[in-house]
């Protein structure tokens, strides 16, 4: 429900580009897609979200209240494999925070965390895309990631494990500018891995240690609006 407003709008957008393609009967950079290979960089926001499954220990629930936009940023390579399939490879540098809020319905107590990450993702996808309709290209993403935190707080009372696995599924499509294609994509990420670092030896703090006992299981989930530009 967090991210109906702008799944609604991006739907609309989506769907509005048949309509303006039927307008436009210039076709710019005609031959780009003869290319094998395509090369360019990205932007984005993404916005982050961690579900949580609770052990019953302690009392604690813990529950992301909000979702916190952060940017990102990456490289792009795209191979072509037929008229309508690519293998796409996107490197990206994700700068997330997630605010976390716990309660213990046992005593009345509340707390608030801020879980800050710096995500290295490696992600490879499939790209299926429709025939290009004047300068514009609708088309399909799926695939699987691979992801580093290379920043990871440890004196909290939750800590994240540093590496995770996920998939993802993207709509986008290519427009296709006078002098390079610009292609807005709403891409839906979902971990696989649990995320929550249950073994605290190096924990220095142990009065921090009931919550890591209290989060059975956490995975991150993520919907991420880029621009990549080829």
């Amino acid at each position: 429900m967090r991210y109906k407003k702008y799944l609604l709008f991006l739907m609309l957008l989506f769907s509005a580009v048949p309509l303006l393609a039927q307008r436009q009967g210039l076709k710019n950079i005609p031959y780009i897609d003869q290319r094998r290979l395509h090369y360019g960089f990205l932007l984005g926001i993404d916005m982050s979200d961690v579900t949580f499954e609770h052990s019953g220990a302690n009392g604690w629930i813990a529950e992301c209240p909000s979702v916190n936009p952060s940017f990102c940023v990456g490289l792009m390579g795209d191979v072509a494999l037929t008229e309508n399939l690519n293998v796409r490879v996107a490197p990206m540098l994700t700068f997330k925070s997630r605010d976390v809020h716990w309660r213990n319905d046992s005593t009345g107590l509340t707390r608030n965390q801020t879980l800050k990450s710096n995500y290295l993702t490696l992600p490879v996808s499939i790209k299926v895309a429709t025939h290009r309709v004047n300068n514009y290209r609708p088309y399909m993403l799926l695939g699987g990631q691979i992801d580093f935190d290379v920043s990871r707080q440890e004196e909290a009372p939750i800590t994240f494990r540093r590496v995770d696995v996920g998939l993802h599924v993207a709509l986008g499509c290519d427009c296709y500018l006078p002098y390079f294609k610009f292609c807005p994509e709403l891409r839906f990420n979902l971990g696989l891995m649990d995320m929550i670092q249950h073994e605290r030896k190096n924990l220095k703090d142990a009065s921090l240690l009931p919550y890591t006992q209290a989060i059975q299981r956490a995975r991150n989930k993520s919907i991420s609006l880029l621009f990549y530009f080829e």
